[in-house]
């Protein structure tokens, strides 16, 4: 019942507001229209929807999305880096922490059930699409991974400039890291699998930070 509930919510299409349009900056614009159309994508499919459509359901002319977006492809790209945080919370301010809960909270261990539901309904969404069209894989990987472990990397050469850690290399480190904790949760989404619970998701990411820091913490070295 909570898993319906949340992908409803996160699918359903946004309430178009009345009367006379406020102006927005094209960022805010974008992120309005990125997030419209992700409900229309998931709802539809990717393929089965216009930036015809898009301009309709965000009430803007195809003239001023397409001088945002250049194509459907764009878009989808878009869409991956705003949902990259829900993801990866970096950029951040974790040094007051010990690391394993600075690691906690960035890869978002403690999230409430209905951000968890939304956050699987998203990487649903995207592991359907990058199937159904492989020319979008590089653009999600340029999009979302591949900037969150740049991130991530950046983070952990702080936390090794500040004697934190010990590892020579942290892109290797981050992509490692990254493996461990979101390797299962993608081989789950792509096969319509869950979690027996949030517990259970929590658990396992919990193990896999204590046992990445186990292996590089200074102290421990």
């Amino acid at each position: 019942m909570r898993k319906s509930s949340a992908i409803a919510a996160a699918t359903a299409e946004p309430r178009r507001p009345r009367g006379r349009p406020k102006v927005r900056s094209d960022e805010d614009q974008r992120a309005l229209i990125a997030e419209n159309a992700l409900a229309l994508f998931v709802a539809k499919g990717l393929s089965q929807v216009t930036m015809g459509d898009v301009a309709a359901q965000c009430r803007v002319s195809k003239r001023t999305l397409y001088e945002l977006f250049a194509n459907k492809a764009d878009l989808f790209a878009a869409i991956v880096a705003a949902h990259r945080f829900e993801m990866l919370a970096l950029p951040g301010d974790y040094d007051g922490l010990p690391l394993t809960e600075a690691l906690a909270q960035i890869f978002r261990v403690d999230l409430d059930a209905e951000a968890s539901d939304r956050r699987m309904a998203i990487m649903r969404f995207i592991m359907v699409e990058i199937r159904a069209n492989p020319e979008l894989g590089r653009v999600m990987r340029q999009a979302g991974p591949e900037k969150a472990m740049t991130l991530l990397s950046e983070w952990l050469e702080r936390q090794r400039r500040r004697g934190q850690i010990e590892v020579d290399d942290t892109a290797s480190a981050a992509k490692i890291l990254m493996d461990m904790i979101f390797g299962a949760m993608a081989a789950k989404t792509s096969d319509g699998l869950e979690w027996p619970g949030e517990e259970d998701r929590a658990t396992y990411v919990r193990r896999c930070i204590h046992i990445f820091v186990n292996g590089v913490s200074a102290k421990s070295l």
